[in-house]
């Protein structure tokens, strides 16, 4: 089954604000100048504002756009496509020391990969002296013979790394057919709004005037970038197609360290979207009272303070000791509260709960982990108890699922024994409210 682009363009968004940290040090690879700005000049105008360290790879000049022009031949062509990504990328904040220009040979990139290991090692010198946390490829089955060789060079070169490889589409858009979709969970999309900078992406692309103007006349078969062409790339959204494999579940090591100088390290108490979120759970189960609740990943107890008018008895667990210290200390006076060092991968502590939350806590295992956690909740359950599920739904690379990931992989192997009584969707978490209906 296949991703469709009314799929795609509904994907989860990126977190802006957090893009420099999610994403790390990051280095571009374009096949072609132009490549850059049209698939990502949002995202390289976003991370430049942020001060983000960020590196444009040039494969090639791009010499071979307008193969019969005699005004503008190959060695000419390629001086002038180099000029321009480097106008391209100073209007998208990137400095030129941080432009790198194979010039491995504009449509011979297939042939290099099969043929000459040079261009490959070339690449693996330079991501072992940037090591980046992020590459950002061509998609792989993007319908122009250059993508797909870029894609599978730069996987063959930082295979060795630890990189994230992350996906971009550019002819996909307009060439792509049936099969060159992503398929359902052959990747994760996401998609990253880039209203705010839409005129910098663009001022960027028109920087390529070779490609976008009729500057080179004399080759009526030459390549332009008609207004057709730059449609996808002109919205306020661009996407990207991260790896779908999850990484190794979060150890307790994790939050001890970020426990360890800060007891409130996500900003719980004073972010404007934590307490939204909030205030939303609090709300999806208004009316209702809780005879026995637990609260699975309590951290430092914000939310343990809310939701304990609403039970008689809480139970509130965490991973973390320094976390439950600061807990216990929020809490004091309310005698409904207890609070309980435990691991959810080992089994849940007691049984008959007539609510579990669970918030921002599912991403942090694998999926088999997950699977169990699940079911260990399903087990612990009343008939007729709720399961309360809230989870960020950005990407953060060093987490091993995504917030979506967690949810759909209820909703798929679970949902069976729950009712759905309530989800709501914000820009960027997902809110679910299930009602068991089986014993």
């Amino acid at each position: 089954m296949k991703n469709t682009r009314e799929h795609i363009e509904k994907a989860p968004f990126l977190n802006i604000e957090g893009l420099h940290r999610d994403l790390g040090k990051v280095i571009i690879v374009a096949p072609h100048p132009d490549d850059e700005s049209l698939g990502c000049g949002g995202l390289i105008a976003h991370l430049a504002a942020q001060n983000a360290e960020v590196y444009v790879l040039f494969l090639t000049n791009g010499d071979a756009s307008h193969p019969n022009s005699s005004k503008f031949p190959p060695d000419k062509l390629g001086k002038l496509r180099k000029s321009e990504a480097i106008n391209a990328c100073k209007i998208l904040g990137v400095k030129e020391e941080n432009l790198i220009f194979l010039n491995a040979g504009d449509g011979k990139l297939a042939e290099k990969f099969k043929n000459d290991h040079s261009v490959i090692n070339e690449l693996k010198q330079f991501f072992l002296q940037k090591e980046p946390d992020t590459i950002f490829s061509p998609w792989r089955r993007d319908h122009h013979i250059d993508h797909v060789a870029a894609y599978n060079l730069i996987n063959k070169a930082a295979e060795s790394l630890e990189s994230t490889i992350v996906e971009y589409p550019i002819w996909l858009w307009k060439k792509g057919e049936s099969a060159d979709w992503p398929a359902k969970d052959e990747v994760l999309v996401f998609r990253l709004k880039i209203d705010s900078v839409k005129e910098i992406k663009k001022a960027a692309i028109q920087a390529h005037i070779s490609q976008t103007t009729n500057l080179i006349d004399d080759d009526p078969e030459g390549f332009i970038l008609t207004e057709d062409l730059m449609q996808p790339f002109i919205g306020n959204y661009e996407y990207f197609f991260f790896p779908a494999k999850s990484k190794p579940a979060v150890n307790e090591t994790y939050f001890e360290n970020l426990y360890a100088d800060n007891d409130d390290p996500w900003d719980f108490e004073t972010s404007s979207y934590e307490q939204e979120k909030y205030h939303k759970t609090i709300a999806a189960v208004s009316g209702k009272s809780f005879e026995n609740a637990l609260e699975i990943g309590c951290s430092n107890g914000v939310f343990t303070r809310l939701l304990a008018p609403k039970c008689k008895n809480l139970l509130a667990i965490d991973l973390s000791q320094q976390a439950l210290k600061s807990a216990r200390k929020r809490c004091a006076g309310l005698s409904q509260c207890k609070f309980m060092q435990w691991d959810i991968g080992n089994g849940l502590p007691g049984s008959n709960y007539d609510a579990i939350f669970l918030s921002e806590v599912g991403y942090y295992f694998d999926l088999e982990r997950l699977g169990i956690i699940f079911k260990n909740i399903t087990n612990s359950l009343q008939s007729g108890g709720i399961l309360v599920m809230v989870h960020w739904t950005a990407y953060v690379r060093s987490y091993p699922l995504t917030g979506q990931q967690v949810h759909d992989h209820f909703r798929k192997n679970y949902s069976n024994r729950f009712k759905l009584l309530n989800s709501e969707r914000a820009e960027l978490y997902i809110l679910e409210v299930w009602e068991k209906t089986e014993k």
